[in-house]
């Protein structure tokens, strides 16, 4: 299903949006400035495309009504409410477990191939695999940020510095090659805190679904949280459609983390100004992708 707006209103929507278009300014070849710039937040955060075997996270959210009526298929709504997920940098290898009001939906995605299962029954339907290897790749984005951009993106360019909130963020845009999900090619922007180094914001294409094409989003980063071992991660994300139709998409945080199975009960310290006092805590409770182990989860008091 494409978006179901008729092309003079979504042409006058997406004059609303004040976000540079991804892709717009490439350079044949990356620029060594802005590859720094990616180097050096890949480093902030800890590197953990490059450092961990095995990372284990957890999702809550809630889409906007608007996202589940112009895209039912990539939102998945009914299945899309709560998640579980493993990833595996080294094999390239991501494990979904999606649970909602429909019941459970499993994603397996490995080396551009995908798999999914609703309800234990695998799916054949081919627009379903295309959203499903999309949401698969590009959370992979959203979790890893600068250190995987850093290893898969290319064409870098800085653009003009732009703000958030009143924070300078440096801009470096760039290509994927082969895009998210089963796109050929995708382009993003990074939008890097001045003063931190942490991805602050990331804008991308969505060419990888056909109803999507054209498109573009950006998610923003919020509530960053520090593990004992010094790497970095954002608690809370904020997904906005920019073109065709400027809207609020999706708004979820991360509930639980864990990373190479090597932590025990530890302290957690918020590294951004409007996060509260919090904590790693554990939890008991048992997936179908943890049994055995603990997660560790966050805990705000």
């Amino acid at each position: 299903m494409r978006y179901t707006l008729i092309p003079i209103a979504a042409a006058l929507l997406a004059s609303c949006s004040t976000l540079p278009v991804p892709g717009v300014v490439t350079n044949k070849t990356s620029s060594a400035e802005a590859k720094a710039v990616l180097k050096s937040s890949s480093a902030s955060s800890g590197d953990p495309w490059k450092k961990y075997q095995r990372v284990e996270v957890s999702y809550d959210g809630k889409w906007s009504t608007i996202a589940t009526k112009v895209q039912p298929v990539l939102t998945d709504p009914t299945f899309r409410k709560t998640s579980v997920e493993v990833y595996q940098p080294r094999l390239g290898k991501v494990r979904q477990i999606h649970s909602g009001p429909a019941g459970t939906k499993e994603v397996l995605r490995q080396q551009r191939q995908i798999e999914v299962k609703l309800n234990g029954v695998r799916s054949s339907d081919h627009e379903i695999q295309d959203a499903s290897a999309l949401v698969a790749d590009a959370y992979t984005v959203f979790l890893f940020g600068s250190s995987w951009l850093l290893e898969h993106g290319d064409e870098l360019s800085l653009l003009d510095e732009k703000s958030i909130a009143g924070e300078r963020c440096r801009l470096v845009a760039g290509r994927l090659h082969p895009g998210l999900g089963n796109s050929t090619e995708d382009h993003f922007i990074a939008w890097i805190s001045a003063e931190s180094g942490r991805l602050k914001r990331f804008q991308f294409s969505l060419n990888g679904l056909e109803s999507t094409r054209g498109a573009d989003v950006d998610v923003e980063f919020k509530d960053y949280w520090k593990a004992r071992d010094g790497s970095v991660w954002p608690g809370h994300f904020i997904e906005r459609i920019q073109r065709p139709i400027p809207a609020k998409a999706h708004d979820w945080r991360m509930t639980s983390l864990r990373l190479d199975g090597r932590l025990s009960t530890v302290g957690s310290s918020p590294v951004s100004n409007n996060s509260r006092t919090a904590s790693l805590g554990v939890d008991h409770s048992m997936s179908r992708l943890t049994r055995g182990t603990r997660i560790y989860r966050h805990s705000r008091h």
